[in-house]
């Protein structure tokens, strides 16, 4: 039987990254890099993700070893107590480069559910 919690972590983790997608939509880095705001609310997305990852069943995070579990749920840490050694090219390239590609996993994953 399937964990219907792990689901509902699922289902977050892509409620956190599409909020992602809309505070980026049609920004270049420059523009995200200054805007505070729209940094800050990116940032407290990804350590909801992070925070969400934490919460997967055990039996989960084995079953799709392939994913980057250790990475994004460091990635949280990083942001929650190293705020101001953050490197905003860093988090800009996670979000573009990594979360549309964890989000693609997770959609094919919810498929089966």
């Amino acid at each position: 039987m399937k964990d219907n919690k792990d689901k509902i972590h699922l289902e977050r983790i892509l409620e956190a990254i599409d909020r992602i997608e809309f505070h980026l939509l049609g920004f270049e880095f420059e523009y995200f890099e200054n805007d505070k705001t729209r940094y800050d609310a990116v940032l407290m997305q990804l350590v909801n993700i992070g925070e969400t990852v934490n919460q997967l069943s055990d039996e989960f995070q084995e079953k799709h070893d392939d994913f980057p579990w250790h990475e994004i749920i460091g990635m949280r840490n990083q942001i929650a107590h190293g705020y101001f050694n953050i490197d905003p090219k860093e988090i800009w390239k996670t979000v573009k480069n990594d979360l549309p590609e964890l989000k693609k996993q997770i959609d094919l994953i919810l498929d089966n559910y």
